[in-house]
Parts: C-alpha cells; structure tokens; sequence
C-alpha cells in the first residue's frame, strides 16, 4: 500500500515540476504528455467506477447498494487490519527477542536529543529577543530550561561550556554563536529520524525546522521503547547525503566558487557538469523545480552545508548504533556548534583520536 502511495506522489511531483519548467524546457513539456498518462488511465478507470456506482444507486436505491457494496468494504477492512496486525505482532517479537538497538543506547541517544533540543530552544530564544520586546513581556527561558534540564536528570555532570552556555542571562548569546550553531538544527532533525520520531525531510526541499518538535521530546517517558532505526536503516540515507553533497560540491568548484581549488579540478566538475546536463533536468538533483546549476550560489552554497552536515552526523550515528564508536561521541560532534572555539578544538582532536 504504502509503495503504491509512494508511486502516485512521485507521479504528482513530476507533474509539478514538469509544469513548472514547461515554459521554458522543451524536454519537461514533453515529459508533461508522458505523465498525463497515468493520470488520464486513473480518472479513466474512477469515472467507470462512479458511472457503476451511480447505476446502482439509481437502480438499487440507498439501501440496495449500501447492502451490496458494505461486505466488499468490510471484508477488506478485515483482511487490511489483520494483516498489519500480524506484522505488527512479529515486529514487536523480533525486537524483544533480538533487539537492534539495545535499550541503554536508546536511553543515551535520547538524553542527547533532550540536550540538543533544550540547546535549539535557547537558540530560538536568543533568536527572538534580537527583535525589541515589550516591557510588560517578561522573558523566562533561561529558567524554563534550566528546570527542564533538573526534570531530565541532565544538569548533572555537564561540561563546563555547556553549563557556561545554558547559565548564561538571556540574550546574552553572540550574534557569531548563534549563527555557528544553525547547523545543529539539521543535526536535530537527523537525530530525532534515527530515534523514530519523525521522518526525514529531502535534501532537495524546505527543511522546516521545528522548535515545536524540540519541546515534543518532553512528552516521551519510555525512551527505551522508542523503535531506534538500526544501522542499516541509516547507511542508505548517510550514501544518499553524501552523494548530494558531493553534486553540490562540483557545481560550486565548475563556478570557481570554492577558493584555491586546483584547476584540473574545475575542468573535472566542468565536465560532471556538462554530461549531467546532457540529460536534461531529469538526469540531475531538483530543488524545488530547479537543477543544481540553476540554484543561485548562497542558496548553493546555504544547501550543501545542510548535505554536508547530515551526511557528517550520519556517519557517526551509523558507527555509534553498530557499535564501532561510543555514544559519547555525539555530544563531541555536537560541541563544534555551541563550545567555544578553543573547547571545540580540543574535543574534535579526541574525537579524531
């Protein structure tokens, strides 16, 4: 069911995006007719359909084609429940008897989120009391966290920067700490996918980031019973990331955007560019309805560090969840975006190690 849904939205964003580009793309006006297709086949086979349906309602009445079509309707309602039933029962038995993740570092990953996300609010705080305030508007984060922190048993035991950070009087926070920890906003969403709590927005659309999401963590008491995506489940999204990343990277350098790179490195990614663009924008990345060599560079620039930045965190997710590297290691990924220069420095060497 779910590969059938996902086949019809594929088939919608391609229509979308082919009307977006037809006025100017000879080859998406062409591929406009291809999609129309299946759209055609799909009104087609709803309007016998409906033509049957009224046919029966006119000659059966109300309660006629209510009797006759309620079974069909019930015995597929069954057969659906039973069956997601079932794989739901075995789901559950293969977790508790052979767990993929075991449940102290699922405990430990979500202690993580909660930091992180108390960081990310803090940050939207800090954010908001750039704009002027009303006098009458008394601001309470500072507290607010603090006491979240006590409730999550996390105040103890912090790093001293840390402590240094979320003590500090609101709106105290540097314009260059605030801009160095937008990234962590991206590290959120990726952790918060892993931990089974939301899906994992493309690349290629408007991230949304959420304080909403980060204050939803509060609402979870049974972290241990969260369903944590296991290594495996990640590898294919940290490939999808880096691949991304690594389009983004040749666009930039075929643009000599990227300082002091070599010159047979711009003549490389002239070429990556010019084949990709030998297959229209079907043979590239689109974000929104754009190729990557129509993006403009900042936005270029703005969406391969949010690549950059997944596939770096998911790299180290995937080690931490098969057990490679220690959990502690997230929190020194994390500190690159909140620690002070010099701090940062001294926990990526001993991350490094």
């Amino acid at each position: 069911m779910s590969e059938t849904i996902g086949a019809w939205r594929n088939i919608f964003r391609g229509l979308w995006i082919a009307v977006r580009r037809a006025p100017t793309d000879r080859r998406a006006r062409a591929n406009l007719f291809k999609l129309i297709g299946p759209l055609f086949l799909f009104g087609s086979f709803l309007f016998v359909y409906c033509f049957f349906f009224y046919g029966s309602w006119h000659d059966l009445g109300a309660r006629g084609t209510l009797f006759a079509v309620l079974p069909w309707i019930a015995l597929s309602l069954i057969i659906g429940f039973a069956v997601w039933a079932r794989q739901n029962a075995e789901q559950r038995t293969f977790d508790r008897e052979s767990p993929a993740v075991a449940p102290d570092l699922k405990r430990t990953l979500f202690r993580e989120a909660c930091l992180l996300a108390i960081l990310l609010e803090r940050l939207g705080s800090e954010s908001y009391l750039e704009k002027e305030i009303p006098p009458e508007i008394v601001v309470v984060t500072r507290r607010v966290l603090l006491d979240r922190l006590a409730a999550l048993g996390l105040r103890d035991n912090l790093e001293q920067w840390l402590l240094d950070l979320l003590l500090a009087p609101d709106g105290h926070w540097t314009t260059e700490q605030k801009q160095r920890a937008i990234p962590a906003l991206e590290c959120f969403a990726v952790l918060r996918w892993v931990l089974g709590l939301g899906e994992l927005r493309s690349l290629t659309s408007n991230p949304n980031y959420s304080v909403a999401d980060a204050r939803s963590l509060t609402e979870i008491k049974e972290p241990e019973k969260l369903y944590v995506l296991a290594s495996w489940d990640v590898r294919p999204v940290r490939d999808g990331a880096n691949r991304f990343f690594q389009r983004c990277w040749a666009e930039l350098v075929a643009r000599r955007a990227i300082d002091k790179a070599p010159e047979q490195d711009v003549e490389r990614a002239l070429a990556i560019r010019d084949e990709i663009q030998s297959a229209a924008y079907t043979g590239d990345y689109l974000v929104g309805a754009r190729t990557i060599p129509e993006l403009d560079t900042p936005l270029l620039f703005l969406v391969a560090r949010r690549a950059y930045t997944r596939w770096h965190f998911l790299s180290l997710l995937v080690d931490v969840l098969s057990g490679e590297r220690p959990v502690e290691e997230v929190r020194k990924f994390l500190a690159q975006y909140f620690a002070p220069p010099k701090a940062a420095e001294v926990l990526a060497a001993n991350r490094s190690e």
